[in-house]
């Protein structure tokens, strides 16, 4: 997910410092595609970025895309099926891009012998109810109030 806002300004800053980054973003259209094609453009200006327009909860097209980088150190995956209000009308999309990806980048993982790290972008939404403030990584995340935050508190677990 490296056009959304955050994955955008990750990547960005890494091209910047002249870091390689593969991309894989599926450009849905949950929101504004312009504003990612708009980001795509800009990333595209590098030289050291590749992008792939793939959805990561497919799990043979991403081993294909994945197997062309046997020397990948990091993974930052912020690849996510976002908002609480849309999980009521599309569950499905939320098991498919939050869990269902998820396991694949796991899988992903455990194969490329030169990661170093894996950092998983979770969501403010896992603390449900909690009143207990302020939030702490170490609270139990037992109450969750929307299937997104689910999804989320079971991308933490994996």
């Amino acid at each position: 997910g490296n056009i959304g806002f955050i994955g955008f300004h990750i990547s960005n800053f890494l091209l910047s410092q002249g870091v390689e980054v593969i991309g894989i973003d599926n450009q849905n259209n949950y929101y504004d595609v312009m504003l990612k094609s708009n980001r795509l453009k800009i990333l595209e200006k590098y030289e050291h970025f590749t992008f792939h327009k793939e959805d990561l909860s497919d799990k043979e097209i991403i081993d294909l895309v994945i197997n062309k980088y046997s020397d990948v150190t990091h993974i930052i995956h912020l690849a996510a099926q976002a908002g609480v209000r849309y999980s009521i009308s599309d569950p499905h999309a939320y098991i498919k891009s939050n869990f269902e990806a998820k396991l694949n980048i796991l899988e992903i993982a455990k194969n490329l012998a030169k990661l170093k790290s894996l950092i998983y972008a979770s969501s403010s939404s896992v603390y449900g109810n909690n009143q207990s403030i302020p939030f702490k990584i170490d609270q139990k995340l037992t109450s969750p109030l929307s299937l997104y935050a689910a999804t989320k508190i079971g991308g933490e677990a994996m």
